[in-house]
C-alpha cells in the first residue's frame, strides 16, 4: 500500500467523525411575514429556544446567536407594559397560526437545572411574553402572558394567557441535578472535570 493511500485511510475517520460533533439549531425570525405575531422571552435567554411546527416539520432552535451560551438581549420595540426591562430579554417576530413551543431553562451551580416548555399557537398582531423565574427552593416557575392595550388605548398591561399548555410539569418545574453525584452536598468533584463548580 502506498504512503498516500495509507494517509488517506488514516484521515478518513477524521472526516467521517464530523457527523458526531454537537450541532446547534438556531431560531431565525421570518423575513417576509406580512403580519407576524411577537414573542418576548425574559430571563435566561442563553438557554431559551423557539420552535415552530408546520406539516409535521420542526423549525427553529435556540435564540442565542452563536455556540457559546451568552445572554442575547434583543429589543424589537414591543410594548413594555410598565416593566423595567433593561437586559436579558429577547424580542422577535414569529409566524402566526402555527403550533409553537417556547423552551426555557435555568441552570444553577453543581449541575442543577430546570426546564419549562410552553406550547401555544400565536395569532397575527398579538404580543406574547414568557418569563422564567429561578424561584426559591427546589422549583423554578414561569409566567405566560399577553401584552394588551388598555381600554383607553394610551398604555399597555399584562394579562395571563389562557391559551397555553405545558409539555412537562406545567408552569412549575422541579430543579434536578444533571449529575446525581452532586445531590450529595459533601461531594467534591475533580476540578479538571468540573472547572468553576462551586463546592
Amino acid at each position: 500500500m502506498s504512503l498516500r493511500t495509507s494517509l488517506c485511510l488514516l484521515a478518513l475517520p477524521l472526516f467521517t467523525g464530523c457527523q458526531y460533533f454537537p450541532h446547534t439549531n438556531y431560531f431565525n425570525a421570518p423575513d417576509n411575514e406580512p403580519n407576524p405575531a411577537w414573542i418576548r422571552i425574559v430571563n435566561y435567554t442563553q438557554h431559551a429556544g423557539i420552535y415552530q411546527y408546520e406539516n409535521g416539520v420542526r423549525s427553529g432552535g435556540v435564540i442565542r446567536s452563536g455556540p457559546l451560551p451568552f445572554i442575547n438581549t434583543q429589543d424589537m420595540g414591543m410594548p413594555k407594559a410598565g416593566q423595567n426591562l433593561t437586559s436579558d430579554y429577547y424580542e422577535t417576530r414569529v409566524r402566526p397560526d402555527i403550533k409553537t413551543e417556547v423552551s426555557m431553562m435555568w441552570e444553577g451551580p453543581r449541575t442543577r437545572s430546570c426546564y419549562i416548555t410552553i406550547k401555544f399557537t400565536p395569532k397575527a398582531g398579538r404580543y406574547y411574553q414568557f418569563m422564567l423565574n429561578e424561584g426559591s427552593g427546589d422549583f423554578c416557575t414561569s409566567d405566560a402572558v399577553l401584552i394588551e392595550r388598555d381600554k383607553d388605548g394610551a398604555s399597555w398591561h399584562l394579562t395571563p394567557n389562557p391559551d397555553v399548555t405545558y409539555k412537562y410539569d406545567g408552569p412549575t418545574a422541579k430543579k434536578r441535578f444533571n449529575n446525581s453525584s452532586f445531590e450529595d452536598p459533601n461531594f467534591h468533584p475533580n476540578p479538571e472535570q468540573y472547572p468553576g463548580t462551586a463546592l
